[in-house]
């Protein structure tokens, strides 16, 4: 047993669709398989993720202002 699992396992190199899990090659980007179906999905994800990205910093941002503006009244 001197080959290492490495050696033993004849896969070449690849990730998968970050939707279905199909492999495929190392350098697709987005990383998503040709299907429709996953293409719409990760675009509806990646659409998801930036309005997250900006309501993370847009809310506590509002509120900070929103406390500043409270204690300089009272």
């Amino acid at each position: 047993m001197s080959q290492t699992k490495r050696q033993r396992t004849a896969m070449t190199s690849h990730r998968h669709c970050t939707v279905c899990w199909a492999p495929i090659p190392l350098d697709r980007d987005p990383p998503i398989c040709r299907d429709e179906g996953c293409s719409v999905t990760h675009s509806k994800r990646e659409a998801s993720r930036k309005r997250f990205t900006v309501m993370l910093y847009l809310f506590p941002a509002i509120a900070l202002v929103l406390a500043v503006l409270s204690a300089m009244q009272a």
